[in-house]
């Protein structure tokens, strides 16, 4: 249900408060509703976008060149799944190496994740040749806002209040009593459990302001918006292919549900193995097909430094054999504790500080994206069915220019140590009996995949969890996926 007036809500002593209203923490209300507990969602925003909440979610950039803060974030109902684009892919084995949980704890619960994007298809990565793997991206058409507002407020048990900014924390010692939030005047709300569901950036300011105003309600000086990632994404080369010669090589590789190459882009890995072995990054390499002609600029291009090749090809032309393709890369980027959140000396409408951003770009970026092109490289020319052209800004360090892949990740990182961790394998922050985190800030390690996929398997593993650490105040046997917990 809706609340415009938190009066009325002042004296109730919610089982969990959410702040924020996007994928994480709309997942996590559901199920709370789900196991019969009253949760309050706080949104900051309004239901629709409103440029003037832009002044509580601006900051500065400080380092290399990165997005626009305001830009890659939304400050309303169904939070930035509003700028979504719904691609949805799986994280590796090898991404959990640095993680307290693995990749088998995340992937019993990939089939209800399926359900709330509406993905029909197995999320799966699988041999494409000796070092390259290949791995599929699929297209949710879920928008939270659409999707779960009239929900909420036909809900009894979710709670929701727009227009709501969380201030800071109240309470001693590891134990939040209260917050303090602000709707036309400021507020006082109880709740057993608090729960961050902000995003990367503003789930590291809030708790780095409640820190700053009370350092007694932490136990530990933690790591709180250390370890700050991102996606890197850009265009890395062009090329040209023999589409028969390269679809008789996928079905050798008895690839599962491979897709019609005409109607989707081909999406390739290297394996865990050559990962390891050269010490190099996770990434993504994103190849569009589309049909070409004796007259284009690849082909002519191509004519100049392989001109056999062309020759030998030429005659396919008219059977409409030859494709042309752009290679983007989607990538990894090594949690460097350089690369974090802080609090600036500016400051949003209601005098809290502004969020800076310390971000830097390293060579081993551009040493995993050439990597991988030169292994692609490889395939086509031991298979002798294409030829690629490297773009000249990954070539030249001068030039080496990144776009940003919109996935703040990292800041309040999962892990066993609190000296480089911020939460437990439960989302539970460490010296904290009640205070969690979830979203896409709890990644240990980015990997090169889409994050909703995994946020939201995150809700099915981890609220159980949450709830068990509760269990003092109600003992409840459910049967979840055939496993019995007490909640």
């Amino acid at each position: 249900m809706i609340f415009d007036n938190l009066n009325k809500l002042e004296k109730k002593n919610f089982f969990a408060i959410i702040v924020g209203s996007g994928p994480a923490g709309i997942s996590l209300a559901l199920k709370l509703e789900q196991k019969g507990y009253e949760c309050l969602i706080l949104e900051a925003g309004s239901f629709d976008y409103n440029s003037e909440n832009d002044y509580f979610i601006n900051g500065e950039v400080i380092g290399d060149k990165y997005n626009d803060l305001k830009s890659t974030r939304s400050r309303e109902f169904g939070g930035t799944s509003s700028r979504w684009g719904g691609n949805c892919s799986i994280l590796k084995e090898n991404d959990f190496n640095n993680w307290p949980i693995t990749k088998k704890d995340l992937d019993i619960y990939i089939n209800d994740a399926r359900k709330i994007l509406n993905i029909r298809n197995y999320l799966y990565h699988t041999k494409f040749s000796e070092n390259l793997d290949y791995f599929n991206v699929e297209w949710s058409n879920v928008k939270f806002k659409e999707k779960y507002f009239e929900y909420i407020k036909n809900s009894k048990k979710i709670f929701l209040s727009l227009n709501t900014v969380f201030c800071n924390l109240v309470g001693k010692n590891g134990k939040v009593e209260k917050i303090k939030c602000y709707k036309n005047e400021f507020f006082f709300l109880k709740s057993k459990n608090v729960i961050f569901s902000c995003g990367g950036i503003e789930n590291s300011r809030l708790l780095l302001i409640s820190k700053k105003l009370d350092k007694s309600l932490f136990k530990f000086d933690l790591p709180i918006g250390n370890f700050f990632m991102d996606h890197p994404k850009h265009e890395v080369g062009k090329g040209i292919l023999v589409y028969n010669k390269f679809k008789n090589f996928i079905k050798e590789q008895k690839l599962f549900n491979f897709p019609v190459l005409e109607c989707k882009n081909i999406t390739l890995s290297l394996n865990n193995d050559l990962i390891k072995n050269e010490n190099i990054l996770n990434s993504g390499l994103e190849i569009k097909l589309k049909r070409t002609n004796p007259n284009s600029n690849i082909i002519r291009q191509a004519s100049c430094v392989a001109p056999k090749f062309i020759q030998k090809i030429y005659s396919s032309f008219s059977s409409k054999d030859i494709y042309e393709f752009n290679l983007k890369i989607i990538q990894e980027q090594f949690p460097y504790n350089y690369n974090r959140i802080e609090l600036g000396s500016k400051i949003d409408p209601l005098g809290f500080p502004l969020a800076n951003v310390y971000w830097k770009k390293t060579s081993l970026l551009k040493k995993s994206a050439l990597r991988i092109i030169d292994e692609f490289s490889n395939v086509l020319l031991d298979q002798d069915f294409g030829r690629l052209s490297i773009n000249n800004n990954i070539l030249s360090d001068k030039n080496y220019k990144l776009v940003l892949g919109y996935h703040q990740l990292g800041g309040t990182r999962m892990g066993t140590n609190s000296k480089d961790s911020v939460v437990d394998k439960n989302l539970l922050v460490h010296g904290f009996s009640n205070l969690y985190v979830n979203g896409s800030s709890v990644f240990s390690t980015g990997g090169f995949a889409y994050p909703t996929f995994s946020i939201v398997q995150f809700q099915k593993q981890h609220l159980s969890r949450m709830a068990q650490n509760c269990n003092q105040l109600q003992k409840i046997r459910i049967f979840y996926h055939n496993e019995s917990l007490l909640i």
